[in-house]
């Protein structure tokens, strides 16, 4: 019988000490469990740091030091706080926000053909040319028309800006809008400088939705367009956010939702 009762005792304490084994620290009486200082280690790793028992041992403190923060906060109902509850719902929403994009980038990623087509329709947008431009840009066709008229029997076209151009920021510099791709322009004013050689003024205002734009082109360069593989990630990374957009909006149409009056 005594023994029975040994053999007992002994497999408690056997027990006993495998749920000890599993936990890395007791903070007044909850367990911090092993596999919780093992997450850590893993993210340590996987951030380019090194599992050492130095690493283990400043995580083991740190997880120490939150379960006591935990534990006070609960003492004193901290969660009870609605500026506190609205910072941890928060939290929880960007985290499953982004839980949720990347599963759904691992599910439909970006593929090479994506970013390849994308990368061939920027450089036909952009051109392999830059050019210097200066505008002027008047509210009306009739001042544009005047203008033109001055223009053509030998007016200066940077005092003619000066006095004349709503664009206030081209104005001091005499309409220089400096050297610039003509698709960072809306594109009837773009279409027009890319139709232009260097010194020529368009032979017709051009009206775009900020009014009327005599436009000048003073010189023109080629300029080389980034190859393939410097850009693609770049490129990639723009899909990526494309992709998550539409997905973020393709959950609002499919389900129902219902707001308040």
């Amino acid at each position: 019988m005594k023994k029975i009762k040994l053999l007992a005792a002994l497999a408690l304490a056997s027990a006993a000490f495998a749920v000890s084994a599993q936990n890395i620290a007791t903070v007044n009486g909850k367990p911090i469990p092993k596999s919780l200082q093992d997450e850590w280690v893993a993210q340590l790793v996987a951030n380019g740091g090194k599992d050492t028992p130095e690493a283990r041992r400043q995580i083991t403190e740190n997880l120490v030091a939150n379960a006591l923060v935990e534990q006070e906060a609960a003492k004193r109902k901290i969660s009870d706080d609605p500026k506190v509850k609205f910072a941890l719902d928060y939290a929880k929403f960007r985290i499953l926000q982004e839980a949720l994009l990347r599963d759904e980038m691992a599910k439909h990623p970006v593929s090479e053909k994506e970013i390849k087509a994308r990368y061939e329709e920027e450089k036909a947008a952009l051109g392999n040319k830059e050019y210097e431009i200066s505008h002027i840009l008047v509210k009306d066709q009739k001042t544009a028309e005047d203008i033109e008229k001055k223009l053509a029997v030998g007016g200066n076209f940077a005092a003619l800006a000066k006095e004349f151009s709503v664009d206030t920021g081209a104005k001091e510099s005499c309409g220089d809008l400096g050297w610039n791709r003509p698709a960072v322009f809306v594109k009837p004013f773009a279409d027009a400088v890319k139709n232009m050689k260097k010194g020529e003024i368009s032979k017709a205002p051009v009206k775009t939705e900020f009014g009327w734009h005599i436009i000048k082109v003073n010189d023109v360069k080629e300029v080389p367009f980034p190859t393939y593989d410097s850009v693609k990630d770049q490129i990639r990374e723009g899909l990526e956010l494309k992709k998550q957009q539409n997905f973020l909006n393709e959950l609002m149409k499919t389900n129902k939702i219902e707001y308040g009056k």
